[in-house]
C-alpha cells in the first residue's frame, strides 16, 4: 500500500483495486484455456467412444439381417417339397412367393440343378453367368453377394443371400436365394451413424463402396479416396491387407484438415467390411456448450469473488483511515503545540484509540473486536477450551428513565470495567457489539468445569446498584455461551451465542445459558 497522490483522495487512504482485477481476468483466462484443453482431451476419448459404438451398432444389425436370410434359407432348404422332382418349379416358386412378404425381402427364388431361375409370371431366366451362382454349384457352401444391379430394370440395387439345396446322397438339385434390399442397408448404416454423429462406409469384398453416409462414391476404390488423407500409424496399403485379413482394429488421420478417428470390422457371414469415421470437430462440438457454461460460471464467480474482496478491503480501509486520522491529529498535538510540557497526555491516548475503542466504556468497538478475536482464535491453544459470552445489560432502559442516562453509563462503565478483567486474565478479547450488548472471547480456559466456574462467578459480580433517590436500582445482566469446536468460525459462534442469550431472556433472565452444539 502506497501513500501518494494518485491513493489518497481527500485525505483518505486507499488502496489500488486494479492488480486484483488483473490476477483476476488472468486467472479467468487460463481457467477457460484449461477448460478448453480438458474438452478437447474429452473429445479425443469420445470419438473413440462413438467410432466403436457406431461400428458395433451398425455391424451388429447388418449380420443380423444377413444372418436371418441365411437362416430362413437353410431352414426352408429342409423342406421335402424343394427335392421332388415331381412337383413343378412354379409351384416350388408360389410357396416360396408367400413368405416373401412376412419377412421383408424384396424376391425369394428357386433355382433348379441347371441354374435356372423361376419366377411366377415370367418367363424362367439362365443364372449360370452369375458368378455367385458358379461358386455355390461347384463349392456347395451359401454365398452373400456385394450390391449388384438386378431386376427388371437392370438398375436397382441389391444384395444376394444364396443356400444350396443337397439332397441326401448329396448331391445339389438347385438353390434358394433372396435379395435385400440396397435401402434398407444404407437406413441401417444410416441410423448407426447418424445417432452418434458418425460417417459409415460399407465396403464391398474388392475394397468398393457398397455404401457410404461420409459422401464417397458408390464403387469407389476406399483405399485410393485413403491415400489423400495422413494416416498414423498405418498406411493404405497396410489398412488393406488387414481388411483382407478380416482383422478389426483403428487408427487416426487427418482428413481434410481436421483430426478423424476411424474403427473398422468385418460383417459376419460376408466379405464386406465397415469403417465408422468420427471427426474432432463434431465431438468437440457436442462438448462446447458445456465449456462454455463452465468458462461463464468461472467468470461469474470472479465477478462476485471481486465484489466481496472490494467490500471487505473497503470495510477494513475505513477502520485504517481512523486509526490514520487519529495519528494525524496526535501530531498536530505533539509537534506543533508551542509548549510541548503542557500537552495533555490522557488526551493523546484517547486520539491514538479514537475509533478503535469505545468512547464510553473503553472496550474495542465491534468491528475491531471482530478483526481482534478473529485473529485471537487462530492462534490459541487448540488444548485449552475457548467460549464466546454475548453479555445483555437486562434493565438499561428502567435505569435510564429512572436515574437518567448518566446512571446507565455508569452501569455500562461498571460491566466494561468487570469483563476487562476477565479478558486480561483468560487472554480474551471484550468488545462491545450494541447499545447495552457485549461480547467477549476468552481462549484460555482449561476445561468446562472452569468455564462454568468463571460464569457463576461472573454472573455475580455484573449484579450491582445504581443509587437514585435515596434508592438503590438493582442492575443484573443475562448471559449467552457459545463454547469452540473445531472448523467452528467466529460469526457461527457469535450467532449460537444469541441464541443462547435468547434463550436466558426467555426463561428469567439474570442468569447464563451455554448453547448446545
Amino acid at each position: 500500500m502506497k501513500r501518494n497522490k494518485e491513493e489518497k483522495k481527500g485525505d483518505r487512504w486507499e488502496v489500488s483495486f486494479a492488480p486484483i482485477v488483473r490476477y483476476s481476468a488472468v486467472f479467468c483466462v487460463i481457467v477457460v484455456v484449461f477448460s478448453l484443453l480438458g474438452g478437447a482431451l474429452l473429445s479425443v476419448r469420445q470419438m473413440k467412444a462413438d467410432a466403436e459404438a457406431s461400428l458395433h451398432s451398425s455391424q451388429a444389425q447388418i449380420s443380423q439381417r444377413v444372418t436371418g436370410a441365411v437362416d430362413l434359407l437353410e431352414s426352408l432348404a429342409s423342406f421335402p417339397d424343394f427335392y421332388d422332382p415331381e412337383l413343378p418349379p412354379i409351384d416350388k416358386v408360389k410357396r416360396l412367393d408367400q413368405l416373401s412378404p412376412y419377412f421383408d425381402y424384396m424376391i425369394i427364388c428357386y433355382v433348379d440343378e441347371d441354374i435356372i431361375v423361376y419366377s411366377d409370371g415370367s418367363e424362367p431366366a439362365s443364372l449360370a453367368s452369375r458368378d455367385y451362382m458358379q461358386r455355390l454349384f461347384s463349392t456347395g457352401q451359401r454365398q452373400v453377394t456385394d450390391s449388384f444391379a438386378a431386376g427388371a430394370d437392370g438398375v436397382t440395387l441389391n444384395y444376394t443371400v444364396a443356400v444350396p439345396l443337397i439332397d441326401q446322397t448329396g448331391h445339389i438339385t438347385g438353390a434358394l436365394f433372396c435379395a435385400i434390399y440396397f435401402d434398407e442397408v444404407v437406413h441401417i448404416l444410416e441410423k448407426a451413424a447418424g445417432g452418434l454423429n458418425t460417417d459409415a462406409t460399407l465396403i464391398g469384398s474388392k475394397g468398393q463402396v457398397t455404401s457410404s453416409t461420409a459422401g464417397l462414391p458408390y464403387g469407389a476404390s476406399v483405399m485410393e479416396a485413403l491415400r489423400n488423407d495422413t494416416l498414423f500409424g498405418t498406411t493404405p496399403d497396410k489398412l488393406e491387407e488387414l481388411l483382407l485379413a478380416a482383422q478389426p482394429g483403428a487408427y487416426w488421420s487427418i482428413h481434410n484438415g481436421s483430426l478423424c478417428y476411424t474403427a473398422y470390422q468385418r460383417v459376419y457371414d460376408t466379405n464386406w467390411d465397415i469403417l465408422c469415421t468420427v471427426a474432432f470437430g463434431t465431438a468437440f462440438s457436442q462438448v462446447l456448450p458445456t465449456l462454455i457454461i463452465v468458462a461463464f460460471l468461472t467468470v461469474l464467480a470472479c465477478v462476485g469473488l471481486l465484489l466481496f474482496v472490494q467490500r471487505f478491503i473497503a470495510k477494513q480501509m475505513r477502520v485504517v483511515n481512523m486509526l490514520v486520522h487519529s495519528m494525524e491529529e496526535l501530531e498536530k498535538r505533539v509537534y506543533q503545540n508551542e509548549r510541548p510540557e503542557n500537552v495533555d497526555f490522557k488526551e493523546i491516548l484517547r486520539l491514538t484509540s479514537d475509533g478503535l475503542s469505545d468512547g464510553l466504556t473503553g472496550v474495542v468497538t465491534r468491528s475491531v473486536f471482530l478483526n481482534k478475536a478473529e485473529a485471537q482464535l487462530k492462534k490459541a491453544d487448540p488444548e485449552m477450551v475457548k467460549a464466546l459470552l454475548f453479555v445483555d445489560m437486562d434493565n438499561l432502559k428502567y435505569i435510564n428513565d429512572t436515574c437518567g442516562h448518566e446512571g446507565g453509563d455508569i452501569a455500562l462503565k461498571n460491566i466494561a470495567y468487570i469483563l476487562r478483567e476477565y479478558e486480561k486474565k483468560y487472554d480474551g478479547v471484550v468488545g462491545r457489539y450494541g447499545g447495552d450488548e457485549f461480547l467477549v472471547l476468552l481462549t484460555s480456559l482449561d476445561d468446562h468445569k472452569e468455564l462454568r466456574d468463571v460464569l457463576d462467578g461472573l454472573v455475580l459480580r455484573l449484579q450491582s446498584n445504581i443509587k437514585s433517590g435515596g434508592r438503590d436500582i438493582p442492575v443484573q445482566c443475562s448471559i449467552g455461551v457459545a463454547v469452540y469446536c473445531p472448523g467452528m468460525d467466529l460469526e457461527r459462534m457469535i450467532f449460537a451465542a444469541d441464541e443462547a442469550l435468547y434463550h436466558v431472556k426467555q426463561n428469567g433472565k439474570g442468569y447464563y445459558y451455554i448453547h448446545q452444539n
